[in-house]
């Protein structure tokens, strides 16, 4: 008797969707009594041979095609709980192996698998699968694995569909380590990046390039060193964007991730020189797990509001041989005063990809305002807006969004 292996996750898979494995006793001793497909769970940072012992254990009955299908999405993803402000390769490992058991009524005890449990291996060689803070998209198949789905790996994100809007002044870093562009360097993976070039156009039509090499990082094994940030707007200290060359201001540039000579892929940016209004600069949690940012260029609102709740106190000297009251005292008390503040802002006219782009902007579930480049100070947002109709530029010509916020700090501080 022995377990078969039906279906594995990707090497590296999102811990928001189903990571699925199904597996199938070959010689179909599923068919005797309270038969039990079990697994042992195994989920852990730091290197590939930190595992210890399992973290979970899991019994599945055989479903009617005799099968055990497994779905560790949830205990996954309930152990990534940082913030991707605190922790930008927010990666775990983890690895499954699975056996059986079933009633014997003979002995009036469970029979289980003889010769060990079977563990899963995958497509790399090893027993440890990865799983980062994202999720997948329909019509994605289940156990879609990161870069063979998704065109921009191994950027992590999706901004690659549209040519972003810049001011020479932005900067990617909220304070704690640059965190711009992510991309995806773990060992073992296909294609890894072993460089990031920037090629820089300027006004009197000369162009500069630049490059960070990646070669010292491709070989880390170490769940936190799984992804690398590195700062791709102009205004970072520690970024590879010139913003003048030879006196001349910068006016577009492109970011691409190169796999030896071979263009894995590219980010397009261009300089946004004149606003009327200040920018609002918005910093969220893309399907990765990672940080995408877009300028707010047209005009926008904060608006600060509270609510109370009032109480009427007794007043007078009813302690004193005589009543009385005195002018300070009032019949109408506060005793709960609440404060909310609503930022709405407007985007400019956009390219028609960002309607795609939105919607992550709509479900992410950590989202910064940063009020403050200079300093690095950042105020958390929820989003308010929950609808949004969106608009393409052969219906609508042109396309813009209103979208508004809640500050999570609005200005009391309660603990």
């Amino acid at each position: 008797m022995a377990i078969s292996i039906l279906q594995k996750p990707g090497d590296i898979q999102s811990a928001q969707s189903p990571i699925v494995f199904s597996v199938l006793e070959s010689t179909q001793a599923y068919t005797s009594s309270e038969f039990q497909y079990t697994a042992n769970l195994y989920i852990w940072s730091g290197t590939q041979s930190q595992s210890g012992s399992y973290l979970y254990q899991a019994r599945k009955f055989p479903n009617p095609s005799g099968s055990g299908i497994f779905d560790f999405s949830k205990f996954i993803n309930s152990t990534l709980t940082d913030l991707t402000a605190t922790n930008d390769s927010n990666i775990k490992y983890y690895k499954a192996e699975f056996g059986f058991q079933y009633y014997t009524s003979s002995t009036n005890s469970y029979v289980t698998q003889s010769g060990g449990l079977t563990p899963v291996t995958c497509s790399t060689g090893g027993t440890m699968f990865k799983a980062y803070d994202g999720y997948n998209l329909f019509p994605n198949p289940i156990n879609t694995t990161l870069y063979t789905s998704d065109p921009y790996w191994p950027f992590m994100t999706d901004m690659g569909s549209v040519t972003q809007s810049v001011q020479s002044t932005d900067v990617s870093n909220l304070g704690n380590g640059v965190r711009g562009v992510a991309l995806w360097v773990g060992a073992n993976d296909t294609s890894y990046p072993t460089l990031i070039a920037a090629t820089c156009s300027y006004q009197n039509g000369s162009i500069n390039q630049s490059a960070i090499s990646l070669s010292n990082l491709t070989a880390s094994t170490t769940t936190s060193l799984q992804t690398y940030q590195f700062g791709a707007a102009p205004g970072d200290a520690s970024g590879i964007i010139p913003v003048t060359n030879s006196g001349s201001a910068l006016t577009k540039y492109k970011l691409q991730a190169y796999s030896g000579s071979v263009v894995l892929s590219t980010l397009n940016y261009v300089i946004q020189n004149e606003c009327y209004y200040t920018p609002v600069r918005v910093v969220y949690k893309n399907r990765f797990g990672q940080f995408d940012f877009f300028n707010f260029y047209k005009r926008h609102n904060d608006t600060f509001n509270t609510e109370q709740r009032l109480y009427q106190p007794q007043i007078g000297t009813w302690e004193s041989s005589t009543l009385s009251y005195d002018q300070f005292q009032t019949s109408q008390q506060r005793y709960i005063v609440d404060a909310t503040q609503v930022l709405e802002c407007n985007t400019d006219f956009l390219q028609e990809g960002y309607n795609d782009l939105f919607k992550q902007l709509l479900v992410s579930d950590e989202i910064y305002w940063l009020y403050d480049e200079v300093n690095y100070l950042v105020k958390p947002l929820t989003i308010k807006t929950n609808s949004l109709q969106f608009k393409t530029g052969v219906n609508n010509k042109l396309i813009q969004y209103t979208i508004a916020f809640d500050i999570g700090q609005p200005y009391k501080l309660i603990i």
